[in-house]
């Protein structure tokens, strides 16, 4: 039974692809951003973002299982760095965590974004041009930069 639900775990309607993420990440690529994951997840996230018809828009997809690191530890942003070829001011990070994501990217010196949904909760250290109340907010901010 538990390799039964290991395995399902990778179905994807085991999992909800935030509104607006195709068209965000499509219109990203468009305008030439190199994109990758970086996850505290296993070898199955390739899997489940295939099957979420999301793995297209990525060049790499890092997780802590291959790098040996996890979130926030700085050794799996500076792999994913390296992965993607630029350095870490001309980087930015997009997650929902404030430790493992937002602060973590910042100590190693990329840009970072905090995906937080109205009423989730506030961060007071987090600027309000660094939060996202949803993943399509990304566009209007890199079509003002």
């Amino acid at each position: 039974m538990a390799e039964n639900l290991y395995q399902d775990y990778c179905s994807a309607q085991n999992w909800e692809v935030l509104p607006g993420a195709s068209e965000t990440l499509s219109r990203c690529r468009q305008r030439g951003f190199r994109m990758g994951v970086v996850s505290n997840f296993d070898n199955r996230l390739e899997k489940i973002l295939s099957r979420c018809d999301l793995r297209h828009h990525f060049e790499f997809v890092l997780t802590s299982e291959a790098a040996g690191f996890a979130k926030p530890d700085r050794k799996i942003f500076e792999e994913a760095l390296r992965l993607g070829g630029v350095p870490p001011g001309q980087a930015a990070h997009v997650g929902d965590d404030y430790t493992r994501d937002y602060r973590a990217a910042r100590a190693v010196g990329m840009h970072s974004f905090l995906l937080r949904a109205a009423g989730q909760g506030e961060e007071p250290v987090v600027p309000p041009e660094h939060v996202l109340p949803t993943l399509s907010h990304l566009l209007a901010l890199i079509e003002k930069g």
